[in-house]
């Protein structure tokens, strides 16, 4: 019994002096840098979008070609430069009317207190609108763009020409389905 008290006291010594030769040394808070943290690394916009976009088919499957978008992005394209025009158009007749009125005439322009406002008005409405149809244009444009370009990659990865084995349990039956895609 005594020799067992005696190897516990031993180990039990041991164990202490080995855990104060191997605890670590208190360690001091730097306070005049504030806290540390520490952040993951944030990927920029054009990688986070990348990535998002990555696994997307816009043609779905390749049903899609982005002809509807490209057509309506024209079309409204062309509508936002017609209303350009027309609205450079006003600001030229507005000019010209304050100058005939300024010139003595007697058309019914020249009657209003300020000639030519109308025309301003009409002009910058013009504008405004061509802005908002404009940047709607460049939206349809490029989605249909992308939609375009994912169409002509599932048209590259994808055979046009396919033989598929097929075989029934059913009806003990087999064969080749030839499948052309054009």
């Amino acid at each position: 019994m005594v020799v067992v008290r005696r190897a516990l006291s031993y180990t039990l010594g041991c164990l202490v002096g080995i855990a104060t030769v191997i605890a670590p040394a208190p360690v001091e808070a730097k306070r005049d840098k504030g806290p540390v943290q520490i952040t993951p690394d944030k990927p920029k916009g054009k990688d986070r979008r990348r990535a998002r976009r990555a696994d997307v088919d816009r043609s779905e499957a390749g049903t899609r070609r982005g002809v509807l978008e490209l057509t309506l992005g024209s079309v409204v394209g062309a509508t936002a430069g017609l209303l350009v025009g027309r609205g450079a158009w006003e600001i030229v007749q507005a000019r010209r009317i304050e100058e005939e009125c300024a010139m003595g005439s007697l058309a019914i322009e020249c009657s209003f207190a300020r000639p030519g406002r109308q025309g301003r008005i009409a002009a910058g409405l013009n504008f405004g609108f061509a802005g908002v149809l404009g940047l709607a244009s460049g939206f349809l444009l490029v989605r249909g763009i992308r939609i375009h370009r994912d169409w002509r990659e599932w048209q590259a990865r994808n055979a046009r020409l396919s033989v598929q084995p097929w075989a029934s349990t059913r009806r003990r039956s087999g064969g080749m389905s030839l499948r052309l895609r054009f």
